[in-house]
């Protein structure tokens, strides 16, 4: 007779095996409508915390979103504002270094969200007055883009990803230039 063994169980005299079988169900039941319950609780806080406290599920990477469109790209941050701009009115650059970059020119919280592995919204700094950061801050690459309404610093869910999404905007950039020219 091992710990689970369901022979242990003590079973009230006179009950016949009918009594038991119906006994059993209603509790598989029970287990079911609580596992349910649990369910609702979760997806019911999930939407008051994305609502209260910029926690989110299911967005591409940690909260933050890419928009990619032939003419222009834009980064979604935790704020859920698309923060966009269009590759040929835009000087946009690489960078390695972010950790170093997060540390020494970051700048103040003007109106942000940070987590453990995200800074989004609005910094400043002397370089670029009030601009966008919005980044992965376990990555090393970052893009900086700058154009008449301001400074976006953003990277993507790797240095990878980072670096191609860099190069495909230059190619954009340069094929839209060329049409123009």
């Amino acid at each position: 007779m091992g710990f689970f063994d369901r022979n242990t169980e003590q079973v009230p005299e006179g009950t016949s095996v009918e009594q038991e079988l119906k006994r059993a169900r209603a509790f598989g039941w029970r287990d079911i409508i609580i596992c349910l319950a649990i369910v609702g609780v979760f997806l019911l806080s999930k939407d008051w915390l994305s609502e209260n406290f910029g926690f989110t599920f299911g967005d591409s990477y940690d909260g933050l979103a890419p928009v990619l469109e032939e003419t222009q790209f834009g980064i979604k941050g935790l704020d859920g504002e698309a923060h966009t701009f269009v590759y040929v009115d835009s000087d946009i650059t690489l960078h390695e270094g972010l950790k170093d970059y997060l540390n020494t020119q970051k700048g103040e919280i003007v109106e942000a969200q940070e987590t453990r592995k995200v800074d989004s919204g609005v910094y400043h700094n002397d370089a670029y007055g009030d601009y966008q950061l919005h980044v992965q801050t376990k990555l090393d690459k970052y893009i900086v883009v700058k154009n008449a309404d301001g400074v976006i610093v953003f990277n993507l869910e790797s240095n990878d990803t980072t670096q191609e999404l860099y190069n495909y905007m230059m190619q954009l950039r340069d094929e839209q230039l060329a049409k123009a020219a």
